[in-house]
């Protein structure tokens, strides 16, 4: 019973922010741990989180947890956020090159940040999902 529950509250379930497609070829710089940056091409973003294309396994990111989000109107350079979602990309040409599609929320964001963030969407956003 809990699960049909919990099914429907997904359904039903409304986004708390709107979610923007991005402009083709946009792309961020992921932190992971201590190993240096990679480039991930972004999917879609709102003020709550974003979604991201990336070449690998999810080990190789397990110790995300900062963006630098870099356009012309705006400059994000830790954006903290949490993942919440990673699944493979059933296009990937082959086995060895794996894309995945991670999905991140936000963490606490500044009133500074926020702003930012609002430049950054206003910049690389297309429309709304």
């Amino acid at each position: 019973m809990a699960d049909i529950l919990n099914y429907c509250r997904m359904l039903f379930k409304h986004r708390e922010h709107k979610r923007y497609s991005v402009k083709s070829g946009t792309f961020v710089i992921v932190s992971p741990g201590t190993d240096g940056e990679r480039k991930v091409q972004i999917v879609d973003i709102s003020m709550g989180g974003a979604a991201f294309i990336y070449n690998g396994r999810p080990e190789e990111l397990e110790e995300c947890g900062i963006i630098k989000m870099l356009t012309e109107k705006a400059k994000l350079e830790k954006l903290e956020f949490e993942t919440v979602s990673d699944v493979s990309v059933p296009e990937s040409a082959q086995p060895s090159e794996e894309f995945r599609r991670r999905g991140v929320k936000f963490k606490w964001l500044g009133v500074l940040d926020k702003s930012e963030l609002t430049k950054a969407i206003d910049d690389i956003g297309t429309f709304p999902k």
